[in-house]
């Protein structure tokens, strides 16, 4: 089922400015990453967080040329020199924004079969799992 994107001027209950909390293994989690799938996919975007589809959870999805994961309950870690890049946001719609961001980053996180992984990125995919990020700590493309 196709869920509803909350936009950053029309979120009276500021579900994207709070803090979430983490995801419990059950039904309700499953069925929640498949509709964020079927959200994603009908948008021209590359990732997709929790907050953004109301639900104020640790949890977000990308799917970018062929790799797709979920990332459920991260910890992230950015390094490396600084790089900008303009960015756009499905809550925040048609303005870019520069964003400066690290060139690289290290994540833990459970996948969708809850798998333990640990993975290193650095490019565009890099970026996006940073971005996706902020959105579980309240953070947005406007605040930069």
């Amino acid at each position: 089922m196709k869920l509803d994107i909350i936009k950053y001027n029309q979120d009276p209950r500021g579900i994207l400015r709070k803090n979430n909390i983490d995801v419990v293994n059950n039904d309700h989690a499953k069925k929640l990453i498949i509709n964020m799938g079927e959200t994603l996919r009908s948008t021209q975007g590359v990732g997709l967080a929790a907050p953004q589809v109301g639900k104020n959870l640790n949890l977000f999805i990308v799917s970018y040329e062929g790799f797709e994961e979920v990332f459920i309950n991260p910890k992230i870690y950015s390094y490396g020199h600084s790089e900008q890049m303009s960015e756009g946001c499905l809550s925040v719609p048609e303005i870019p924004i520069t964003v400066t961001r690290k060139a690289k980053v290290r994540i833990q996180y459970h996948n969708r079969n809850w798998e333990y992984k640990q993975h290193e990125f650095d490019g565009v995919l890099s970026r996006i799992v940073q971005h996706e990020y902020d959105h579980l700590v309240g953070k947005l493309i406007t605040d930069y």
